[in-house]
């Protein structure tokens, strides 16, 4: 636990800072001038980043290791947050966007891959309990930043701050990082070096498909779920941070008992039940007529979500190749997928409603039900019993496991 405490920093730290500017986008609204449409072109640019950014992440760690690829990107991602307080126009915060979303590309296939590296050296289990650091930093940055909003702090001042702490606690973190987690991966003499990109399987692309169904709506709550709920309401900054903050930190508990849950059950039957629980949560989020059945909505909401992207990302490193490449290619087409879905649920918005936009994201849970059988591992292996997030791989495959 102590280990898995140690990287657990990484994770806490990325949603952490992410968390403290997407729970005052009400105030970037306004700060900016503009509409939801508009602000949904300036997040488009944020999985463009992403996009451009995984191909390179692969030789990127041949170089320098994945944890230093992974503490990088968070160094970016947290100097993104002055940007974001400084921008004067949707345009430059569309800039700025991108360069956020390098960043945090960087840091998740990074942090994943060195977390992978770890578990193949020692034969330990991180992956799940690192994941649940990840939404429990999303749990404090949201209070954090509902605290700073209730007392009035402007948003650059806000933002500074918090940028001038990530960047220095990422020189904490860095040093809390285990060893081998620096170690860079060697590969015998005479093999040739991996494609820049590696094309996925149809088994892969199931995958990506599974993964984001949920991983949209869950999305959609980062992005807009504040907005949504002083618009329907209006409740004061800090209440609404306490309800937003529910989803993550329910996501926060699926994460850290996932370990014990998938060493019981098949991976497809969780996937099922958790996207049965996240469009059950999403829709008492939409029709809520009071803030404590926002906060329980999105309670159960954070429980469905909080399993289906670590199983997948897992599923992807035991198939065949290179588990940190495989990883980094399901992470670039989930990412090529996100891209119409800011300025997706922008539009829709403004037109018909945010009430209609999180109503279009039930059909793509429903998907992840529907493909829930790709998390399953081939039937010759361990007898089709779905192997724990981290346990050492059997004979012949590799284990892996993204935000």
């Amino acid at each position: 636990m102590f280990t898995a405490l140690r990287i657990g920093t990484l994770y806490f730290g990325s949603s952490f800072l992410t968390a403290n500017w997407l729970t005052r986008m009400p105030d970037l609204l306004a700060h900016l001038g503009v509409d939801k449409a508009t602000m949904g072109l300036a997040l488009f640019l944020g999985p463009v980043g992403a996009l451009v950014t995984a191909p390179i992440a692969g030789p990127l760690m041949d170089r320098f290791a994945a944890a230093r690829v992974g503490v990088w990107g968070l160094v970016l991602a947290a100097l993104m947050l002055l940007g974001i307080g400084l921008a004067g126009h949707w345009t430059v915060l569309a800039v700025v966007l991108f360069f956020a979303g390098a960043g945090n590309t960087l840091f998740e296939i990074g942090g994943n891959a060195g977390v992978q590296r770890l578990e193949a050296t020692t034969g330990g289990k991180y992956m799940a309990q690192c994941h649940g650091y990840w939404s429990l930093g999303f749990v404090t940055g949201a209070l954090s930043a509902g605290l700073f909003g209730q007392l009035g702090v402007p948003l650059v001042w806000h933002l500074a701050a918090m940028a001038a702490l990530g960047v220095v606690g990422c020189a904490g973190i860095a040093w809390l990082l285990p060893r081998p987690m620096y170690e860079r991966v060697a590969r015998p003499a005479g093999t040739a070096k991996p494609p820049l990109f590696t094309l996925p399987s149809v088994g892969l692309i199931g995958l990506c498909i599974m993964a984001t169904g949920v991983t949209l709506a869950e999305g959609a709550v980062y992005d807009w779920g504040t907005l949504f709920l002083r618009e329907q309401l209006q409740p004061g900054p800090f209440w609404t941070s306490v309800a937003y903050g529910t989803f993550p930190l329910t996501m926060f508990v699926g994460r850290v008992a996932g370990d014990w849950f998938r060493a019981r059950y098949r991976a497809s039957s969780i996937v099922r039940v958790c996207a049965t629980t996240t469009a059950i949560g999403l829709i008492g989020f939409i029709f809520s007529s009071h803030i404590v059945v926002s906060g329980l909505s999105l309670a159960l909401m954070g429980v469905g979500v909080s399993l289906v992207m670590p199983i997948g990302v897992a599923a992807a490193g035991d198939k065949p190749g290179d588990a940190a490449r495989n990883v980094a290619a399901m992470s670039m087409i989930i990412t090529a997928i996100f891209l119409l879905a800011p300025p997706g649920v922008g539009f829709v918005a403004e037109h018909f409603g945010l009430t209609a936009a999180f109503l279009l994201m039930l059909p793509f849970v429903a998907a992840s039900g529907v493909f829930a059988r790709e998390a399953d591992p081939p039937v010759c292996d361990l007898a089709g019993q779905q192997k724990m997030i981290g346990e050492p791989a059997a004979v012949g495959a590799t284990n892996t496991s993204t935000t």
